[in-house]
């Protein structure tokens, strides 16, 4: 076990949700938290109440949805931060669209932001640490990679792109110090916002679980957890028989969508 005290730990999409969950608990655990996301006001929310733990965490408002910008905020951390030991990649956008109700840009958009903005991200510190030779890269992606639900094909296949490329970079990193983890969070429930249609009857976990989860998989250096874990069986069920499985979502689509399926 690794302790996270003392590393300097960068969390994008750190103003809300699993991302401000990610910062305050690793702050409270001694880290040196940076956070960035969008929206300035709840960033300094979370901002505060990391520095009540661990007072020289920092805070940038960047939109990671522009791309070309990424490397000129890689450069601005390190020169206000330090090369990060830990970096989460946490932002992103969650949709559920039914397929003929879906647009070729949405696809677009959410790819930018959920993959292209965390590789090019990633991609501007790596190399740097593997010439120190340490760091870790920590992905938060969704059951939806593993388990493709109904209405989620454009948001799942981001995360399962995410994925994969980090598995391979896994592969690719052995020996150098620079690990990869990936964490599958399920259904959580962010500033008690009730569960759509297809999770009608679910209660999803707060986000505060992940984080938690988190935390113990960066110091124990797991590489991929499941939260909560049971969703590491029902991947392995539908890895037995994908037709049944997606029969069987195509049937619980009908029965909690309707007509929202229709165009």
């Amino acid at each position: 076990m690794a302790s996270v005290e003392g590393k300097r730990v960068l969390i994008t999409g750190g103003s809300s949700g699993i991302g401000a969950a990610i910062a305050r608990d690793l702050a409270q655990a001694g880290a040196v938290v940076g956070v960035c996301a969008r929206r300035t006001g709840l960033l300094d929310d979370v901002l505060a109440d990391c520095r009540a733990t661990s007072p020289d965490s920092r805070a940038w408002t960047v939109d990671l949805a522009d791309l070309d910008g990424i490397e000129a905020f890689a450069a601005t951390v390190e020169a206000d931060f330090g090369l990060p030991d830990v970096l989460v990649n946490n932002a992103g956008v969650v949709a559920s669209v039914p397929l003929l109700k879906l647009r070729f840009d949405e696809v677009e958009s959410l790819m930018r932001v959920n993959y292209l903005s965390p590789v090019r991200l990633s991609l501007a510190f790596i190399p740097k640490m593997v010439a120190r030779g340490s760091g870790q890269i920590l992905n938060v992606s969704s059951v939806s990679a593993r388990v493709s639900p109904p209405t989620q094909g454009a948001y799942g296949a981001t995360k399962a792109a995410m994925t994969n490329f980090f598995e391979s970079a896994a592969a690719d990193l052995h020996g150098t110090g620079v690990t990869i983890h990936n964490v599958y969070p399920g259904l959580i429930t962010v500033n008690d916002i009730p569960p759509d249609n297809l999770h009608e009857g679910m209660t999803g976990l707060p986000a505060s679980d992940v984080a938690v989860a988190v935390r113990e998989q960066l110091e124990a250096g797991t590489f991929e957890i499941y939260v909560p874990d049971e969703f590491r069986a029902m991947y392995a069920r539908r890895a037995k028989d994908v037709g049944a499985f997606v029969e069987y979502s195509g049937v619980y689509a009908v029965r909690q969508l309707g007509d929202e399926l229709s165009p």
